[in-house]
């Protein structure tokens, strides 16, 4: 696989009018925080959200001894910053450049923050991750590809959050601190109707994980910054890879529940910086149709 060179995000990205307007547009009248049928939630205390477009995956394919890998981590944590509570990021650290290296710099490329779901995501080959970094948004292609580098991710976002809304979603833990035992229920309710088999996905995603990342672009320290904060880490699926059927067919205002239970205890995950992510998607395509996001676990 080849290291692909990091391209510089898109200017519009930077416009600080745009910004202000889209948090304008955004704030709206909490009415609930729980309903399944209620389109708008609280990101944060001090920002309410309206998510009555369809919400985005941006996913980031990723590894530790990728040299040109951070900047783009930097690209897709702006790009979600810049729509709050609309795009959701997962780092993917897998292929080769996600290998844990003893011999350069050691200790700190020794981790291995691979897991099952990013291997098989990773080589599922209509996904067509051959280089790093390399991302995919809802999984649909954009400009002919399902995935792509850093330059087309926030126009790939835009025009992902400006298709037809399918459905709504939420995502509710119960945490106990001390059996490390975490309860996840996630509900959908679709609000149109839908042609085809359509699957949940449900991951535990960790944040704020300090280690090696192999650099060459400035102004970071080259060739390794030994620190670097990693977030979003992909820690695996509650449901398998590509999830589980929760309709067929689906007809608008049909309600599916599913709920999932996680020992912590045996992994060395912090649980304060860890969520839940879940999505539904095309059980045929792998396009995927919403997502939510659950808080940190406390």
């Amino acid at each position: 696989m080849a290291d692909n060179s990091n391209d510089k995000l898109s200017g519009n990205m930077k416009t600080n009018l745009k910004m202000a307007v889209l948090l304008l547009f955004g704030a709206v009248i909490l009415q609930s925080c729980t309903k399944v049928d209620e389109p708008y939630y609280t990101v944060k205390s001090s920002v309410n959200v309206d998510t009555t477009k369809r919400s985005v995956l941006l996913e980031d394919y990723t590894g530790h001894q990728c040299v040109n890998c951070a900047p783009a981590a930097k690209i897709a944590n702006t790009i979600q910053a810049y729509y709050p509570g609309q795009v959701f990021v997962i780092a993917i650290h897998a292929g080769s450049f996600a290998r844990p290296n003893p011999v350069s710099y050691p200790p700190y490329l020794l981790p291995d923050y691979r897991c099952t779901t990013g291997n098989d995501w990773n080589g599922f080959s209509s996904f067509n991750i051959d280089a790093y970094p390399k991302g995919m948004v809802n999984r649909r292609p954009y400009k002919g590809s399902t995935s792509f580098g850093t330059s087309e991710w926030n126009q790939a976002v835009q025009e992902a959050i400006a298709l037809p809304k399918v459905a709504v979603m939420t995502v509710n833990n119960s945490f106990n601190s001390q059996t490390k035992l975490l309860n996840s229920k996630v509900d959908v309710k679709f609000l149109t109707s839908y042609s085809g088999m359509v699957n949940l996905t449900v991951c535990i995603l960790e944040d704020s994980i300090y280690g090696g990342q192999l650099n060459i672009i400035p102004p970071d320290s080259t060739p390794i910054i030994k620190n670097f904060r990693f977030m979003h880490m992909l820690r695996g699926s509650l449901n398998g890879s590509f999830g589980e059927e929760i309709a067929v067919n689906p007809s608008s205002g049909l309600l599916a529940t599913r709920s999932f239970t996680f020992d912590f205890s045996a992994q060395s995950w912090v649980p304060e910086h860890c969520s839940v992510i879940a999505f539904i998607s095309d059980a045929e395509t792998k396009e995927v149709l919403h997502v939510a996001k659950s808080a940190d676990l406390r």
